[in-house]
Order: C-alpha cells, then sequence, then structure tokens
C-alpha cells in the first residue's frame, strides 16, 4: 500500500494516525578533517562533482529507506538497507558497475546490510535489468537459487530459515552465484569518497554567482537578493562557461517556476547553491516548476547543498538535475519524481508506516548520471571547515533570512543527527503561515510525535551499523 501525501499538512496527519518510520537506522554526522580533493584548486574547483560513484545513480553514505515507489537506475548504500511493501531497483538500466570476478553489472550494493526487521512484513524490493546484488554483511539472511522444490530458480535475499519467497525479502531476475551476492564489504570506500564530496561541496560553494535572476517578464531582478513569494523567474545561461547561481533556502521557495531561457549543457553547465544556514542547515523544499528544460540539460544542472543536513521534499513539480547533498539526509514525500544523481549522508525514499506496512508515495528516480564538469575561480578562499554545521549542542543561527524578502544569509548553525526530526521542518513558520491556526498547531503536535519516534530508532540502532 502506498500513501500520496500532498502536503506537509497531510504528513502530519498521517503521523498522528500511525507513526512514520523516517528512517529505520541513522548514525551521527560528524565532518572530518577535510584534505584537499584531486581537482580542487585553490579559491575554486574544476572537475565532475561526482566522480568515484562507479556510475551509481544515487549514493548513500550511510543507511537509506526505500519506502516507495522506484529508481531506474542502480543504488549504492554505505550502510543499512530496509524497504517497503514494493520497491524497483534498475527498472532501466543496472550501471556500468561490475565487480572483480562477476558477469554482470552491481544493479543494488548495500556495505553494511539488510534490515528485514525494520522493512515493510510484506516487502519485496525487486533488483532488475539483470543486474546483480552485493550485501556487506548476511547477519540474519539466508541466499537462495533453489525453491522449496529443489528447482532452480532467480536468486533472492530472505530472512534466515524463511525459505524462498518468502517476506520481506529481496528478489532479482536473474540467477546469480551465491557466493558473489556476499559477503563483500568494502567494494567502495564510503568514508574516504564522502570526505571528497564534502571537500568537493564547499569548494564549490565558494565560486560566486554570475546568472542574473529576471522576473516573468524577463526584466533583471532590482535586488538579486530577494525574491518575492510566488515568483516567476527566468534564466539566461552562459553555453561556454559553468554558470553559477547563489540561492538562499527561503529564495528557492519563493520561486513558483523557473523558466531556462537557455539550456545547460556540457560546455555550460548550471550549479545552483542552496545555502541553508539561516535554518540551521535544515531545509523543507517546495519545489517549483521548472519550465523550458529539455531531458537532454539535466545531465549538466546540479543543485548543491553546502551546508545542508537534513532536507525533505515535500510539495511541487519534479526535481530536474541531481542533488548534490553530502552532509545531509534527504527526506522525498514528494510524489513528484527526482530526475538526476543523489548524493547524500541518508536517504529516506518514502517513509514506511510501520502501523500499516505501508509508505508514503514518493515518486521515482528517474537515472540522469551527472556527465558535465564544473569548472570556476572563486572571488574569495574557499569557507574554512569551521564553517561547517556540527553535532556539536543547540546553537542557533546568527543570522536569518526572511520568507516574504528572501535574503541571504552566510553564517551556519551547528545541528546535531539526534535532533534533526525534532528540527526536521524549522521553515514552515516563515512561509507565511499563522501559527495560532488549528493547522499549525495539528502539524507542531505531529511533527513532536514524529521526532520521538525517530529518535528512538536513532538510538536503538545506532549499534547496528555495518561499516
Amino acid at each position: 500500500m502506498i500513501i500520496t501525501l500532498r502536503s506537509p499538512l497531510s504528513l502530519c496527519v498521517t503521523a498522528l494516525g500511525g507513526g512514520l518510520l523516517l528512517a529505520s537506522t541513522a548514525v551521527a554526522m560528524t565532518p572530518p578533517q577535510l584534505s584537499p580533493a584531486a581537482g580542487a584548486r585553490a579559491g575554486g574547483y574544476s572537475g565532475n562533482p561526482v566522480d568515484g560513484s562507479k556510475g551509481f545513480g544515487v549514493v548513500v553514505e550511510n543507511n537509506a529507506v526505500l519506502g516507495s515507489t522506484e529508481s531506474e537506475g542502480p543504488i549504492a548504500i554505505g550502510g543499512n538497507l530496509s524497504f517497503g511493501p514494493g520497491y524497483n531497483v534498475s527498472l532501466n538500466s543496472a550501471g556500468g558497475y561490475t565487480a572483480p570476478g562477476d558477469s554482470k553489472p552491481t544493479a543494488l550494493l548495500v556495505n553494511g546490510s539488510v534490515d528485514f526487521a525494520g522493512s515493510s512484513p510484506t516487502g519485496v524490493l525487486k533488483v532488475l535489468s539483470g543486474g546483480y546484488l552485493k550485501v556487506g554483511s548476511l547477519t540474519g539472511a539466508d541466499v537462495l537459487n533453489t525453491d522449496g522444490n529443489g528447482a532452480s530458480v532467480n536468486t533472492q535475499e530472505v530472512v534466515s530459515g524463511a525459505g524462498y519467497n518468502s517476506v520481506p525479502r529481496i528478489e532479482l531476475n536473474s540467477q546469480e552465484p551465491l557466493s558473489a551476492v556476499g559477503p563483500h564489504p568494502g567494494l567502495i570506500d564510503f568514508d574516504a569518497l564522502f570526505a571528497a564530496y564534502r571537500q568537493r561541496s564547499t569548494d564549490m560553494a565558494a565560486c560566486p554567482t554570475n546568472v542574473t535572476l529576471l522576473d516573468g517578464n524577463g526584466v533583471a531582478l532590482p535586488d538579486q537578493n530577494v525574491i518575492p513569494a510566488g515568483s516567476n523567474i527566468k534564466i539566461h545561461l552562459s553555453g561556454s562557461h559553468t554558470n553559477v547561481l547563489h540561492l538562499t533556502g527561503a529564495m528557492l521557495n519563493n520561486i513558483s517556476e523557473l523558466t531556462f531561457l537557455d539550456q545547460p549543457s556540457s560546455s555550460g553547465p548550471l550549479m545552483i547553491v542552496v545555502d541553508t544556514t539561516a535554518t540551521g542547515g535544515s531545509f523543507v523544499w517546495n519545489t517549483p516548476n521548472m519550465a523550458g528544460l529539455q531531458k537532454t540539460a539535466i545531465s549538466s544542472l546540479l543543485w548543491n547543498f553546502p551546508d545542508a543536513t537534513d532536507i525533505t521534499v515535500s510539495t511541487g513539480d519534479s526535481i530536474e538535475g541531481t542533488i548534490y547533498a553530502p552532509r545531509a539526509l534527504l527526506t522525498d514525500v514528494d510524489p513528484s519524481n527526482i530526475e538526476g544523481d543523489i548524493i547524500v549522508r541518508s536517504l529516506v525514499h518514502g517513509p514506511l508506516i510501520p502501523s500499516s506496512g505501508s509508505a508514503v508515495n514518493a515518486g521515482e528516480l528517474h537515472y540522469f548520471p551527472f556527465t558535465a564538469t564544473i569548472s570556476c575561480t572563486s572571488a574569495s578562499p574557499s569557507p574554512a571547515n569551521t564553517d561547517i554545521p556540527t553535532p556539536s549542542g543547540s546553537a542557533s543561527p546568527t543570522s536569518s533570512s526572511s520568507s516574504g524578502s528572501g535574503t541571504s544569509s552566510s553564517t551556519p548553525a551547528p545541528s546535531s543527527d539526534e535532533n534533526e526530526a525534532h528540527t526536521h521542518r524549522p521553515d514552515l513558520a516563515a512561509t507565511g503561515t499563522d501559527p495560532t491556526q488549528p493547522e499549525v498547531l495539528l502539524g507542531a503536535l505531529a511533527l513532536t510525535a514524529v521526532g520521538t519516534a525517530t529518535l528512538a530508532l536513532v538510538r536503538r540502532d545506532r549499534g547496528s551499523r555495518h561499516r
């Protein structure tokens, strides 16, 4: 059963009705001491920021919940996996990474283990396109390619002792040798990879804006740091260099429609840097309609969230382009699609609802690997690592941004993974909604319930993470 949420309020009501499992496991974020990454240069960046992904369309440093509905490309998870009642992986492509000794590409890589207990009790996750499954630990699981009658069948991973075709299960549409499934930890060094991703994100964030915001009539906004709520924004792009646009989270959410007068391209990619420091690294994304963008341009569009630690895709149109948020938990509750790579610390693609075994409809993940080179020189040195939000307490932001004005700010505030459920929607009050309305009061109560449940899950599962 898939639950579609059309608004943050419906998410709150669902939470009150049965509780949402936002993540089966979570781990504390401690940004590493960053060292210069390959491709980085003093005062800028040059390279493909997703290099090292081995062609996986979704790369998650820690744990992932695949609740609903599917990924058309391959997925790599550095921690543990739990899943919903029906989820497809690699619907259209198994990708290009083939593990040593294998004859087929790896469509789903789980560096930790499959969390069957944290999955839907009726869950079936299908690995398609003839791709293989790789698992770091098979503790509590059996891998089978013969059924109860001894007949040769396609490979499945099930709960230990449960038998072929039991649920929950992961099933392949190919017969993978049992020894090839696992245990195979360490095929990707996720710690080193995400240290590089975080450094690249920081380096790219230092590149100055060179894109002008135009209003619906094609006239430049008088103040490029202010976007009125509900705006129709147009942008011209250069085809000869990297296009860079800096927005705050409030500015981005004030855009109702973003119209592309020119296409991003391999020679002129677009990077949109989103600053979430005004809300302490948390961002509830109400995505704009993206008009005039051709499918061929998606692989040259990147959303860089250098300081975000908690992103919720809440409502709106499909997201076009790669989401590059290597420090963030990404929670998707929007039935619209995401078209592009996803690089995140943790992922919840459709929260599970334990009371019903169903999941929130979070749409589809479409496979558009980022293929362009980002090349830019900053006007000032890259931000120091001390500006990265760390889980060091309850300090509040030292600057703010009004949703009505959408003005920029630049001082990040600390955040804590243990508190991320409690600070999951800090900018809702800045949307102009009257906090005394019954809907808001109901939402606050529901979010408190969700936060309590998620915090308990965080503490329960930290000890179970396989690295």
